[in-house]
């Protein structure tokens, strides 16, 4: 199984990047193969209607690789700063980048880290329904966090509640994913 975490903030380093690697880790331990798209390091165009509506391949590399990886992913996460109540823009430029079908069939996980108060599942429920315009299926346990629960910049605090939902999402990631591929959608509805 594969999984792409998309690190959905322009700053490196950051507590949004720490959280989405924290996933990952978590993931691979329970048998993906994980690939982390920090999109604070790559160079992704914004979208554009011309090369969104065209069959061609796109004409940027780093693009044509973004798309492929989330393409050949078998679940995803999207993780993202919260900035005015709502998701990151350049996670928002990356997702536009993708063919309408690209999550048909996958389980996606979301996490947010927001600057203030726990104000950041606005930004979350605004992912999941982008979740589901391409197709893809959202699990039920999302993670939300706040500068507080971190230890530095790079690292979650051993706040357990934070930890205990991360892990809750990892394990939801492996179940649906695993009834995603077998095809049984009665396994995707008893693993929420």
């Amino acid at each position: 199984m594969r999984a792409l975490c998309v690190v959905g903030s322009p700053s490196p380093g950051s507590h949004t990047s720490a959280l989405v690697r924290h996933v990952g880790v978590l993931l691979a331990e329970r048998g993906f193969e994980v690939t982390v798209a920090d999109l604070g390091e790559l160079e992704l165009p914004r979208s554009h209607p011309d090369a969104y509506w065209s069959e061609a391949p796109h004409p940027v590399p780093a693009a044509r690789d973004f798309i492929a990886a989330a393409r050949g992913a078998d679940a995803l996460v999207l993780g993202t700063p919260v900035y005015h109540a709502g998701y990151s823009g350049v996670l928002k430029d990356a997702l536009d980048l993708l063919p309408k079908d690209t999550f048909e069939g996958k389980a996606i996980g979301l996490a947010a880290n927001a600057g203030g108060p726990r104000g950041s599942s606005v930004a979350v429920e605004q992912l999941r329904q982008v979740v589901k315009a391409l197709g893809g299926w959202p699990v039920p346990e999302q993670v939300c966090t706040v500068a507080s629960d971190f230890a530095g910049r790079h690292s979650l605090a051993e706040a357990d509640a934070i930890r205990t939902r991360c892990t809750a999402m990892a394990d939801q990631l492996v179940r649906f994913t695993r009834a995603m591929r077998a095809g049984t959608g009665a396994g995707v509805r008893s693993a929420a």
